[in-house]
């Protein structure tokens, strides 16, 4: 089912006991199967509705690809600084939203929470719902906007969608440094989160026999020289990297083309603290893992069952989200979130016409 309009998904929805919502397909553990009764594709509801490039905001159906939105943004100089990732594989506003993925710019200007005004959603009658505004000052009602966030088409069908844009940002530079241990480079990193060098972004990305970190920083062109410098002079070393070499690591970042075929990658929010035994027991199993957003959360492309994934988050305390691959089970690890989902389900969706995740 691909509905054209609002009014035609409205109309459609309490004729199903049982719904799941498609988006671009670019995150597939998340994306219901072909064969799946009751899909609904959102692909039909599309485009932006209203763009104040001088009020820094813009309205848009939930289906419209990211990658239009940051065409139309950048003709006036702005974009959405928490680099939602996937773009170039076909992602959605909307089911960016309900994946609750940032990318690396989460580290400087935070999350997509942070940036989402108000969303209109179908509930599980067919009606629609508003919540938050099209204003960045907005403080009214029930901030339905946050619980949006990663609540993977549970709670309904979102249609429209509010952001907040910044400026873009002028210039990038990127200093790459190597370290022979984890525990060195975490050394660094830890450091590097408390100087008011104002870092874009900052990763970790542990190999085989060394370990590095990506260091990003943001802003005027003629300024990046004598910041890089005294970045590597606090660090004692690393290799600048700027144009398009620069542009093309991040992109690679952004678009996971580091994780090998046939893994599974799973996204797992944590604390640097947790990075050592968590990093310990992914060695172990030889998974590629990237530590994000000053390692506050890990990217994992898991190579074996994810029973096995499972039991390790389970045994570390830590929760597990699978982006890409084929599961039927998309959550691994603990809970902590499960009772205050639980009752939100029963306040939007009681006849569960959603389904759960």
């Amino acid at each position: 089912m691909r509905p054209g309009s609002i009014a035609e998904l409205q109309k459609l929805v309490p004729n199903y006991p049982r719904l799941r919502l498609r988006g671009g397909g670019s995150k597939s553990a998340l994306a219901p199967g072909a064969g799946e009764q009751g899909v609904i594709e959102m692909g039909g509801l599309a485009g932006i509705l209203e763009y104040q490039p001088q009020e820094f905001t813009f309205t848009a159906l939930a289906g419209t690809p990211l990658e239009l939105i940051e065409n139309k943004l950048a003709e006036n100089g702005q974009y959405l600084p928490f680099d939602p990732p996937l773009v170039g594989s076909g992602a959605t506003l909307g089911g960016t939203i309900a994946s609750g993925l940032s990318g690396a710019g989460r580290y400087r200007y935070g999350g997509l929470r942070d940036f989402l005004l108000g969303v209109t959603f179908v509930d599980a009658q067919g009606r629609l719902v508003r919540g938050g505004g099209k204003v960045v000052k907005n403080a009214a009602g029930f901030d339905l906007p946050k619980l949006m966030v990663g609540s993977l088409g549970q709670y309904g069908a979102l249609v429209e969608v509010c952001f907040k844009v910044f400026p873009r940002t002028a210039s990038y530079a990127t200093l790459r440094t190597e370290y022979a241990t984890l525990a060195e480079a975490l050394e660094s990193l830890v450091r590097l989160s408390l100087t008011p060098l104002e870092i874009y972004a900052l990763e970790l990305l542990p190999g085989s026999g060394d370990c590095r970190l990506l260091v990003r920083l943001g802003g005027a062109e003629d300024t990046l020289v004598e910041r890089l410098d005294r970045l590597r002079e606090m660090l004692g070393h690393g290799q600048a990297l700027d144009g398009s070499d620069e542009h093309n690591l991040w992109q690679a970042e952004s678009e996971f083309s580091w994780v090998p075929a046939g893994c599974m990658l799973v996204k797992v929010p944590m604390t640097p603290r947790q990075v050592p035994a968590l990093d310990a027991l992914l060695g172990q199993r030889s998974a590629l893992r990237h530590y994000s957003v000053g390692a506050n959360l890990a990217w994992i492309a898991w190579p074996g069952e994810l029973a096995e994934l499972d039991q390790v988050l389970t045994r570390l305390e830590l929760s597990g989200l699978v982006i890409l691959g084929e599961t039927d089970a998309p959550r691994l690890g603990v809970r902590t979130d499960k009772n205050l989902e639980r009752r939100v389900k029963q306040a939007l969706d009681p006849q569960n016409r959603w389904g759960e995740v």
